[in-house]
Formats: C-alpha cells, structure tokens, sequence
C-alpha cells in the first residue's frame, strides 16, 4: 500500500492540550455515518464521566456547561445513547437524532401507563 496524497483537513495544536482532542476526534466520530451534538448541563469535569473521551469530543460551553458530538450508526442508537447517560440534555443537531428522542420518550410514557395511575 502506497500514499499517494495527504490533506489536511483540520489543525489541531501539537501542544498537549491539543493532543487529547485529536485522539479523541479520531476514536469518537470519524468512523461513524452519523453525529449528534448535545449540550449537557454539567462542567467539562463531569461531562468526561458521563461521556467518556473515546465516545465524545468535549467542548466547555461556559463554566456549567459542555457542548459533546457523539458518532453513532443511526439516528434510533443515538436516541438510545443518550437515554441512557440518564441525565438532562439537549439535543443540537441533527434533527433526525432529536425526533428519535422524543420518539423513544412517548413510547416509553406510553409503555408506562401514559401518566396514569395504576
């Protein structure tokens, strides 16, 4: 095998702040047909936990606040996934991952009795 070509598609600093982020790119979405960017409510420190660094890129949105892509296969898995941190979020981009949500919500309140008690 031979490389013929090389283009760069994004800088990222040799510093070692930059290195994580570009370790963290290469394993948590560059091999996935689809990304979906969140907003968590919780400092930088906290999102790590919850999303670790091979998931998700982290990016601080504010002191309380972190922006995360994730890759995923489709838009039902990202639903999923982010059902599954547990915690409140909100979902940026893509549309297609944010109405899977809010699919996968109504179905579960509605497997559940609808609010009703029983």
């Amino acid at each position: 095998m031979r490389v013929l070509s090389c283009l760069l598609a994004e800088t990222v600093s040799s510093t070692s702040a930059g290195r994580p982020l570009l370790v963290s790119r290469s394993i948590a979405g560059v091999v996935y047909p689809l990304c979906v960017t969140v907003r968590l409510p919780h400092p930088m420190d906290q999102a790590l936990r919850l999303v670790p660094p091979t998931i998700g890129t982290h990016h601080p949105d504010g002191p309380d606040a972190t922006i995360v892509e994730i890759g995923g296969n489709d838009a039902d898995q990202l639903a999923n996934y982010c059902l599954a941190l547990g915690t409140t979020l909100r979902v940026l981009s893509p549309d297609r991952v944010r109405e899977a949500l809010l699919r996968r919500t109504r179905d579960l309140f509605e497997d559940n009795g609808g609010g009703q008690p029983r």
